[in-house]
């Protein structure tokens, strides 16, 4: 299996994170409150507005976020197709924060999205982007966190053509991260990235040098520690899919 170390290194930074949250919270650091869940899931490819063509599967997924009064940070790691063969399977694993800058609700900016394949035959995907964002957008009733930022790539992907790999400069990335609380029990949340002026390789591979990635989430929290989620994924010339496509995916799991 490719990568292998990389995959080992992403699991100890996970679990490092969700292990030394609480540490963090003793000490006075600006602390303010941190959350986590581990959750169990199904995904379908067809069941959205249009059929993608690539069936359904489970995911295990652990994320672990942290707010600080200077700083705040968030990451997880998902595991999907296990009930599927192994070369078909793959990990993911994603880490971002923002720093804020001179006490302002502006900030420095920085994510790592990782997807690695089991299957050679796939391209590993391994995205870092630097850039500024934004805090000031938060409430009791929801937040709103833009950003926009350089797109660095380092993966196997080639252009047929040219042979060029993608690897360096990919373009702009500009987003978002948005969630309303609709009740103590119902929340939304909006995830979504616009990519910009890709390289030649990878808008080869991704069917355009622009494109959309993102997801809406309605959760439900009857307790205080269990939560079931449905997610409508939607994308646009990305995951290797021309134009427009979607999943639906449904998750449920504890939450501290």
């Amino acid at each position: 299996m490719r990568n292998k170390n990389i995959k080992k290194l992403a699991l100890a930074l996970s679990l490092s994170l969700a292990g030394t949250g609480s540490a963090f919270a003793d000490q006075d650091n600006g602390f303010i409150f941190d959350y986590g869940s581990i959750k169990v899931g199904y995904a379908n490819w067809d069941m959205g507005l249009e059929d993608v063509g690539r069936g359904d599967l489970l995911k295990i997924f652990a994320d672990y976020g942290a707010i600080h009064k200077g700083y705040e940070y968030y990451g997880f790691l998902e595991y999907n197709r296990f009930d599927h063969p192994d070369d078909t399977r793959n990990q993911v694993f994603t880490a971002n924060t923002h720093i804020r800058l001179f006490d302002s609700n502006f900030t420095a900016f920085g994510k790592f999205y990782a997807q690695y394949e089991n299957n050679p035959k796939f391209s590993d995907d391994v995205s870092t982007i630097l850039g500024m964002g934004y805090l000031g957008y938060s409430s009791k009733a929801g937040f709103f966190k833009p950003f926009v930022g350089a797109h660095i790539m380092s993966g196997d992907v080639k252009s047929t053509s040219t042979g060029e790999s993608s690897n360096g400069m990919n373009g702009v990335m500009v987003g978002w991260v948005g969630a309303y609380h609709l009740s103590p029990q119902f929340s939304l949340t909006n995830w979504n990235e616009f990519e910009i002026a890709r390289n030649d390789a990878y808008a080869e591979q991704q069917h355009g040098d622009f494109g959309i990635n993102g997801g809406l989430t309605l959760s439900y929290k009857p307790t205080k520690h269990f939560v079931a989620d449905v997610t409508y994924r939607y994308f646009y010339n990305k995951l290797a899919v021309e134009g427009y496509g979607d999943q639906i995916i449904f998750m449920a799991g504890y939450k501290f």
